[in-house]
């Protein structure tokens, strides 16, 4: 038997305003792999029928053990992962067939609030993760109610979201500088090739434009999104945006301030600024025609977003499934040992 219920307060880090996300399925009893198979096999338009209702489910109390197992599952869920997740901004690489690590982002850097790929048009329509190793502290995924985060912003700024859109513009160099952090990508780890003609056409093919610099040593690209779309299937408005921009980066590092290291946070602060302040960020966010996002309106964004966060500590074995349209998941900073995996699934294109 399976409990249903929700998050209660000893499992979150910091209270809730969204008491139903996740979705919390439960054995009454010691449960491995196999039951955990035979439960979604069984129950597969039940969980999606959920997975829509709720935003995320997290399987807990499952004795699943390593990426194989995790795997399992998910493909007993009925989803179809992917074997790459092409064009990604994030650092990770693979560990089992179409199973990846979550991020291999440097530790102290917490990583924005963002739906998967919604820089991009076609993304994952589901996104799962696997706590293989329990943090001992800190190191949660937080997760976002995109519908919600819809409804809370300003009208000025849904308004402005509506009619002008995001562009995203990125910055891939040919070899990272040795000073450079994990996050910069060179455009052969982005793209799997150096060949300048091939870059041209995957960037072509994902509506995106592309430049070479002079000097052959960057490559840039820009694209324009609808961060408010309609979710494929129940039609709601989302807000599915990264907030790359400097307000947006500054109050995430001052998230985690009273967690780590002073001296380290303000470090990364002066390190961010000083990127922005030289043209270096390798991703950042303007309107659709290219203009500059205020901090007024970015901040409104921002808000919308972690005032409908959840929180939680992870525990071993736990597996959440997402839906990459109704909930947005980041990054806290993380304490070692901690291992999460990801996998992702159900590619959508969306115009």
């Amino acid at each position: 038997m399976i409990n249903r219920r929700f998050l209660t307060t000893s499992e979150l880090s910091r209270p809730s305003n969204c008491p139903e996300l996740p979705l919390v399925l439960e054995p009454r009893k010691k449960s491995g792999l196999a039951d955990l198979r035979g439960f979604v096999s069984d129950r597969s338009d039940e969980i999606r029928s959920d997975l829509l209702n709720y935003g995320g489910i997290l399987f807990r109390g499952f004795d699943l053990e390593d990426a194989e197992s995790f795997a399992s599952a998910i493909e007993a869920m009925g989803y179809d992962p992917v074997g790459e997740n092409p064009m990604d901004t994030s650092p990770r690489h693979s560990v089992a067939d179409r199973v990846f690590t979550s991020t291999d982002t440097p530790d102290c850097f917490p990583i924005l609030a963002h739906n998967e790929n919604c820089f991009l048009h076609e993304r994952p329509k589901m996104i799962s993760f696997f706590c293989q190793t329990e943090p001992p502290k800190y190191g949660e995924t937080p997760i976002f109610d995109s519908r919600i985060g819809y409804e809370q912003l300003p009208d000025k700024v849904r308004n402005k979201l509506i009619g002008r859109k995001v562009q995203y513009r990125r910055r891939f160099p040919r070899k990272r500088k040795p000073w450079a952090p994990n996050i910069v990508r060179t455009w052969s780890e982005a793209f799997g090739t150096e060949d300048r003609e091939q870059i041209e056409a995957m960037t072509a093919r994902s509506g995106m434009t592309c430049r070479w610099h002079p000097d052959g040593k960057l490559l840039h690209t820009e694209i324009v999104i609808d961060p408010l779309p309609l979710h494929p299937d129940t039609r709601q408005r989302c807000l599915n945006l990264q907030g790359y921009h400097s307000s947006s980066i500054l109050r995430d590092i001052d998230e985690v301030r009273s967690r780590q290291n002073r001296l380290r946070n303000s470090i990364l602060k002066l390190g961010a600024r000083m990127m922005y302040r030289i043209e270096a960020m390798p991703v950042t966010i303007h309107w659709g025609d290219g203009s500059d996002i205020s901090h007024e309106d970015m901040i409104e964004i921002r808000r919308a977003t972690w005032n409908n966060s959840v929180v939680f500590r992870w525990k071993k074995g736990d597996l959440l499934l997402l839906d990459n349209f109704l909930s947005g998941h980041g990054r806290m900073n993380v304490v070692q040992p901690r291992k999460i995996l990801a996998a992702f699934g159900d590619l959508i294109t969306i115009p």
